[in-house]
């Protein structure tokens, strides 16, 4: 097989808001320059995922951006040497050259890198990929400065999740918040995002971390990565208080998507509090607050996308820390399925923090 061919593969697409997404034989040609082609091995379905169906950029459209693979092929003028290299690959790459790259706030990009032109078809119709990767799919095409070499020993499934729940969860605690030590900390909502906040506040050395989901079992699980205590929505106020001592939390973590969590999340701010948006809202919702007193606690409100991380350094360092155990990733993982699976998933409660697809 040489580079110039073009394969077919099997992709999970999403035809049209509102519809559920179907598996589909689909084209996928070679990569072009700066580009390669990655067989995929493993992916994580995540709640993005699952929200595409509701309000994706673009449809029809392959899904999938947590995964992880080896390369099969690199475009004209390539590394040759990363091909069989196992690999994540990432959903967002800074440009490089933009007046925010330059100042070195790469997570803030205004022209991040994707393929130059469609790769993936069906029928002869070019398809778009969402987050620039699309790896519900065999096959995905991608920028070389999209690869990111998976240590040996982490297993596939892990590495998947290290691309999406863990760097947006870590960087979120860490990069967006920059919590600190003694800090007092609320997670709303401990799906596989969420958890890796709970981690990423312990190991920033928060004093307080207060898990909140109505889901018992996450609620358990938070408590076993690090959570001081883990409480039902409707007992968060009463929990916060008293966790804190009536000051509130310094940084509410909203992982939702949903404005009556983020408003509920506001209630328990302290002083000075940061209330960060984690979670991906419908496009058109609303979120309603008291500016008054917003103003006068000196309060904030964040945005988060993908934990703020700088994608080659943050994905090396968070595989790393996986890799060593000081992350942990396999109770995250619930359920694994096949790619001719991930359609029924649409619709139903997660089982577990995360799903995977086995390739």
């Amino acid at each position: 097989m040489t580079a110039a061919e073009a394969l077919e593969a099997h992709a999970v697409v999403l035809d049209a808001h509102g519809g559920r997404p179907r598996c589909a034989e689909v084209r996928v040609e070679p990569p072009g320059a700066g580009e390669a082609r990655v067989r995929m091995l493993a992916a994580g379905v995540c709640h993005t995922d699952l929200a595409a169906v509701r309000d994706a950029r673009t449809v029809p459209v392959v899904l999938g951006h947590e995964g992880v693979g080896v390369v099969e092929s690199v475009g004209p003028g390539g590394d040759n040497e990363l091909v069989g290299t196992r690999v994540l690959l990432s959903w967002k790459t800074p440009c490089g050259r933009c007046r925010r790259c330059l100042k070195g706030a790469g997570h803030l990009c205004e022209a991040t890198i994707g393929v130059a032109a469609p790769r993936v078809s069906l029928r002869g119709a070019p398809l778009a990929v969402m987050l620039d990767v699309g790896c519900f799919c065999t096959y995905a095409v991608v920028p070389e400065q999209a690869l990111i070499a998976v240590p040996p020993g982490l297993p596939d499934a892990h590495a998947a999740l290290v691309g999406c729940a863990v760097a947006t969860g870590i960087g979120a605690a860490e990069l967006t918040a920059k919590i600190e030590p003694g800090a007092f900390v609320g997670v709303w909502g401990v799906g596989g995002v969420g958890a890796n906040i709970v981690v990423g506040a312990k190991l920033a050395l928060a004093e307080v971390i207060v898990a909140v989901d109505p889901d018992c079992d996450r609620r358990a699980a938070a408590r076993a990565r690090g959570a001081t205590v883990a409480c039902a929505p409707e007992d968060a106020a009463a929990v916060v208080a008293e966790a804190t001592g009536g000051h509130g939390v310094d940084t509410a973590f909203e992982v939702v998507g949903r404005p009556e969590v983020m408003s509920e999340a506001l209630e328990c701010l302290g002083v000075g509090g940061r209330l960060v948006l984690v979670g991906a809202a419908a496009r058109d919702a609303q979120l309603l607050f008291e500016p008054r007193r917003f103003m006068s606690r000196q309060q904030a409100i964040i945005g988060c996308i993908y934990g703020s991380i700088r994608p080659r350094f943050d994905l090396e360092r968070l595989l790393r820390l996986c890799a060593d155990g000081t992350v942990p990733v396999a109770d995250l993982i619930g359920r694994t399925v096949g790619l001719r699976d991930v359609p029924e998933l649409f619709g139903r409660p997660t089982e577990g923090l995360r799903t995977v697809i086995a390739f």
